[in-house]
């Protein structure tokens, strides 16, 4: 995140920083698929996989998106707090589809989570 703040410090746009950050995340990501064999399993995802999948990866666009705008218009440490708050949503949604268990333990992290963030958004 420093680094795209770095770049996009000298006029990018972020919108080509996301492009290029997205190319070398493929093409990382890629290489150690094939270098891991892994792609040779891929006609054995059936559909309801596959637009699992392909919904985590249109969240994760959307996500990027706004990220990157917010990292060109705010200050990383802001928008890095804020970012990390998207764990409530993870845990909520894990509890709801996923029926994995709200401990005190974590239920208390997630309280000092939100009140983090509403600390270092509050003006």
């Amino acid at each position: 995140m420093v680094f795209a703040k770095m770049g996009m410090n000298n006029n990018a746009n972020e919108h080509l920083a996301l492009v290029i950050r997205t190319g070398v995340l493929f093409m990382m990501v890629l290489g150690h698929a094939l270098y891991a064999g892994a792609l040779k399993s891929a006609r054995l995802i059936d559909n309801k996989t596959l637009t699992w999948f392909i919904l985590a990866g249109a969240c994760t666009a959307i996500y990027w998106i706004l990220y990157f705008k917010a990292i060109k218009t705010a200050d990383v440490s802001v928008v890095a707090t804020i970012d990390r708050a998207g764990i409530l949503v993870t845990v909520g949604l894990s509890y709801f589809l996923l029926n994995e268990p709200l401990t005190p333990r974590l239920l208390l992290g997630l309280g000092v989570i939100l009140c983090g963030t509403l600390i270092l958004i509050w003006k």
